[in-house]
């Protein structure tokens, strides 16, 4: 188990930058902003069975004070500014009063006969911000649950690996508030309200030592070739992509 604080100042950007985050809205600086503060405590555990099978459990939790989100703002008493010919809503990054966010990993490695193995880790978690009004939020920095599963290979100079990364879905209802007008960067659910879809892709790699010098290495990423998007992100995953390389170390 461990205990820890920890903060992070606001950069560069918080304080003196100006850009559009999405159609219709842009972020302006706020050079009144404090450093965000966290008090952290994650309790882990972890077990091997007969040097075959390792199965590893760690919770934590993380209290933030003045948390660093992004929000609705007043530029010199104005809530809109026309930007870039649009009239967009004024926002910036602000201190929240509090949030927290509480959550779980899990993983397990098992060493399979002839050279294979199998692996795979699990994420979820959980945030909630307060609010202007004192209410709270689902946070938008705490995605769905994800993970990724690993089949793998190994003889000699050559390892292979088949795996699948896979992200879980968020309903609208689900969403943060500040996200549930977002509908140019979320799929739309029978209703007509934007939501975050799942996904998973299916991969490929493989690796190949020619010798002490040179190590060559391929790929085929999203296989199915699957349209996908990460959570809280405008702009959707790679295709079906090859990937080739050459290493050399000297």
């Amino acid at each position: 188990s461990n205990a820890s604080t920890a903060f992070r100042a606001p950069n560069v950007d918080d304080v003196g930058k100006v850009f559009d985050s999405e159609p219709g809205s842009v972020v302006v600086p706020n050079p009144d902003l404090d450093a965000e503060y966290a008090y952290n405590i994650d309790l882990g555990i972890a077990k091997v069975f007969d040097d075959v099978v390792k199965v590893d459990v760690t919770g934590y939790y993380t209290h933030l004070k003045n948390a660093l989100v992004r929000r609705d703002f007043k530029l010199n008493g104005q809530d809109s500014i026309v930007y870039d010919d649009q009239l967009s809503q004024v926002q910036a990054i602000q201190n929240a009063a509090v949030a927290n966010v509480y959550g779980v990993q899990a993983g397990v490695e098992v060493k399979l006969p002839s050279g294979f193995g199998f692996s795979s880790d699990f994420n979820y978690q959980y945030g909630e911000e307060e609010l202007d009004d004192g209410t709270t939020s689902r946070s938008r920095h705490a995605a769905p649950w994800f993970g990724v599963s690993r089949l793998t290979y190994r003889a000699q100079n050559l390892n292979m690996q088949m795996y699948m990364n896979y992200s879980g879905k968020r309903d609208f209802e689900d969403l943060p508030e500040g996200e549930k007008s977002k509908t140019e960067i979320y799929a739309i659910d029978e209703n007509g309200n934007p939501y975050a879809a799942g996904w998973y892709t299916l991969n490929y790699k493989a690796s190949y030592q020619l010798n002490d010098t040179f190590t060559v290495t391929g790929g085929l990423e999203n296989i199915t070739d699957r349209r996908y998007r990460p959570y809280s992100s405008g702009i959707s995953g790679a295709g079906r992509n090859f990937i080739l390389s050459l290493r050399a170390d000297f």
